[in-house]
């Protein structure tokens, strides 16, 4: 968030000046990740279908490799510096999405009353892409493309500061926003034109200059008008009325920030806001936040003249090993800011969350796993960290009694450690299958025999196994684990009724591509939880039934919803803007925050693995660990939307008389509704794009047969797979 006014003064004083790209040439440049990337997400901003499908924009892998074109082309170094933790808040957090609610129920009444354009206007207003889920993503992209990238211990700024002013020369100049002139740095670079082959950039010199101020007297002005780490300073925050020129009269009066806040110390805004506390500690924040530096140390900036209580406005300290696996991309801050702040805040999901399905497994599955993840994330570290974690959800309000997160009586973090090198040769064998890197199958396998799995059992008593010396090692072991926790595996190292499935299953379907793995982990899941089902939620926001057979409309829904857990594949230059469904949208809701429950579950088992030296670290490729964790991608609705087009299609017509459709014609008739600009988005054919869905559909029957078999689900649930699979055959591509 930037300072509040401060571009606008800047453009309103021509103090922004546009230079020629070529004057960049072979520098090495550092990139405020974050500011960067909501320039991507704007660029994709054509994509206001987003709050209405879920999932990531289609977009923005391609919006970034033009962009890393542009720097190649230029001969520019680009190191994108992306933000970490977030500093600690004293204010008790509270979640109020009313008014984005009300936003999103009108957008569906628009887009059920034909109005795309109201709706539209309705979700611009009420859904901003969240950066931090996208950045695991974007380190994926730039890894792929070589090229540099680095998580800060907290803010972006502050490394990017440091890495400049380093005498090694780390980078030669910053690409930021205006707001790291807050810092001890000469210019920034705000923007780049490589259209018009040109950047702007602002003096802080000429800026100081211009305003009369000094450098600390900037900092205060910057504090005062408000920025992502302060609200602006109440007495002069009045909406419509609110000025730059205010503040800067206000601290030219006063002459320090903290003069100007005391004056107005009795204000009741003041108190209420317990501004002058925030004040002091965001100023103290800014000239003393930590910074990794090239020797692999975290310290405050200025650390000769931090004060010995950093801890009151940053948090208290991680280990310096913890912040290095941050800064590659090995665990995101979502995880650790969880432990450090000691709460939870959970938004409303897109379809507004209204279902008691939703609810209910996010306040219980969803619960058991978090106190999962925070148990192991505890494991190594201070005892600092054995704290309270409250969460606050959207739909209670500020009076309601406080949830805290309760360990999961059940877990032992030390229940998943007793595993070492089993008979077979994990290397050997996966080179024989041709295989990149283990995936679920793979590992289930690897223990599908009794004799298999005793041998990888340590012994009680037995010393710390070898570390495990290579990447291929790591990743096997770090999925079984995993597998473990999520009850696939028991405590006897063979596969339990859930793991068999997923070994008998690929053993059928030995061609299907890896991305059926992850789905069908998150299949699994959901019908481990009775949510993958055939059965309406308790919220149905289809008024009106499509198909009057109640057999037709079951199995759809179960079909749709299965097919929904894949990701349709984008050229990545168009986006959807084709047909809708809010019903599936509540499904992607309980996919989402069980596909982000379990990357920082999968995060933490990691941490857990390198805190316990059970690898060998000094071999590792930490960024090639990073790209390959699961649970990476969060799929939208629209293979499900397809599949669900087709078979009403095709059911609709076989009813009707002498107006039966073969598949071909129906096909071609979802072609026709979802429109052109839908069609060209698509990388694949929308026949193909079925038949993937139909595919995983195939996979995740042949997993319910095989739990229905060792009786681990339902007679109900297993007839009810069985009855829509039946009723499918026919129809499928």
């Amino acid at each position: 968030m930037p300072v509040r006014h401060l571009d606008f003064y800047t453009n309103q004083k021509n103090l922004i000046s546009v230079q020629p790209l070529s004057a960049l040439k072979d520098i090495r440049l550092g990139i405020d990740g974050n500011v960067w990337l909501k320039k991507i997400i704007s660029q994709a901003a054509s994509e206001q279908y987003l709050a209405g499908i879920g999932g990531t924009p289609s977009c923005m892998r391609k919006a970034i490799e033009k962009e890393l074109e542009g720097f190649k082309a230029a001969s520019i170094h680009p190191l994108f510096v992306f933000s970490g933790l977030t500093l600690i808040r004293k204010d008790k957090s509270y979640v109020n999405d009313d008014v984005k609610m009300v936003k999103r129920n009108a957008a569906w009444d628009a887009v059920n009353a034909g109005k795309m354009d109201l709706a539209l206007s309705s979700w611009s207003s009420s859904y901003v892409v969240h950066q931090p889920d996208l950045v695991h993503l974007v380190i994926r992209i730039l890894k792929e493309n070589n090229i540099d990238y680095m998580r800060a211990p907290y803010g972006a700024g502050a490394q990017l500061v440091y890495l400049e002013r380093n005498p090694k020369q780390i980078i030669h100049a910053t690409y930021a926003g205006s707001e790291l002139l807050m810092f001890d740095i000469d210019r920034v670079i705000t923007s780049i034109d490589f259209t018009k082959q040109t950047f702007s950039v602002i003096s802080k010199k000429a800026l100081l200059q211009d305003l009369l101020l000094s450098d600390d007297q900037f900092l205060d002005l910057c504090i005062l008008a408000g920025f992502e780490y302060c609200i602006t300073f109440p007495p002069l925050a009045t909406e419509g009325s609110f000025a730059f020129k205010s503040i800067h009269d206000l601290l030219q009066q006063h002459r320090t920030g903290f003069n100007a806040v005391k004056a107005y110390a009795e204000s009741p805004q003041v108190i209420k806001s317990n501004y002058v506390d925030q004040f002091c500690r965001t100023r103290c924040a800014m000239r003393h936040q930590p910074i990794l530096t090239d020797e692999g140390h975290v310290e405050p900036m200025n650390v000769a003249h931090a004060p010995n209580d950093i801890h009151e406005f940053i948090g208290y300290r991680l280990p310096d090993e913890v912040y290095y696996y941050l800064s590659r991309g090995v665990i995101t801050e979502p995880t650790l800011n969880t432990l450090l702040s000691g709460s939870v805040a959970e938004f409303s999901p897109l379809c507004n969350g209204e279902t008691k399905e939703y609810r209910s497994f996010l306040t219980s599955d969803v619960m058991k796993m978090r106190a999962q993840t925070i148990a192991l994330l505890k494991v190594h570290l201070h005892t600092v960290y054995d704290r309270k974690i409250s969460i606050n959800y959207w739909f209670e309000n500020s009076s309601a009694p406080e949830h805290i997160l309760k360990p999961d009586p059940s877990f032992k973090p030390e229940s998943i450690s007793q595993w070492k090198a089993g008979k077979r040769s994990i290397l050997k064998d996966l080179k024989q299958t041709g295989m990149a890197r283990p995936d679920y199958a793979f590992c289930l396998d690897m223990i599908s025999n009794a004799g298999d799995a005793l041998s990888t059992i340590l012994p009680t008593g037995a010393g710390k196994p070898a570390p495990l010396a290579t990447l291929i090692e790591v990743q096997g072991r770090h999925l079984t684990k995993l597998l473990q926790l999520r009850g696939f595996i028991e405590f006897t190292h063979q596969p339990s009724a859930y793991g068999k499935c997923i070994v008998d299953t690929f053993k059928i379907h030995t061609t299907a591509p890896h991305e059926f793995q992850d789905a069908l982990f998150l299949a699994l899941e959901l019908v481990k939880a009775e949510l993958l089902t055939p059965r309406p939620y308790s919220h149905n926001y289809t008024k009106k039934a499509v198909l009057e057979n109640q057999t037709a409309t079951k199995a759809i829904r179960l079909v749709t919803r299965t097919a929904s857990l894949l990701s349709a594949r984008f050229k990545g230059v168009k986006s959807w803007a084709g047909p809708l469904s809010r019903d599936l949208l509540a499904f992607n809701s309980i996919t989402k925050v069980l596909t982000r429950g379990l990357r920082h579950l999968s995060e933490a088992v990691l941490l857990e693995m390198l805190l316990g030296n059970e690898c060998q670290k000094d071999t590792l490729d930490f960024t090639e660990l990073a790209a390959s964790m699961p649970f990476a991608y969060e799929p939208s609705t629209v293979l499900g939307i397809l599949v669900k087009e087709y078979l009403e299609l095709l059911t609709l017509n076989a009813n009707a008389n002498n107006n039966k459709l073969d598949k071909d014609q129906a096909i071609q008739q979802v072609e026709e509704h979802i429109g052109a600009t839908s069609l060209s988005s698509l990388a694949n054919t929308v026949k193909e794009e079925l038949q993937r869905g139909f595919a995983f559909w195939e996979v995740v029957c042949d997993a319910v047969k095989s739990l229905a078999a060792s009786n681990a689900i339902s007679k109900e649930l297993a007839q009810e797979f069985q009855e829509a699979n039946n009723w499918t055959k026919t129809r499928k591509i």
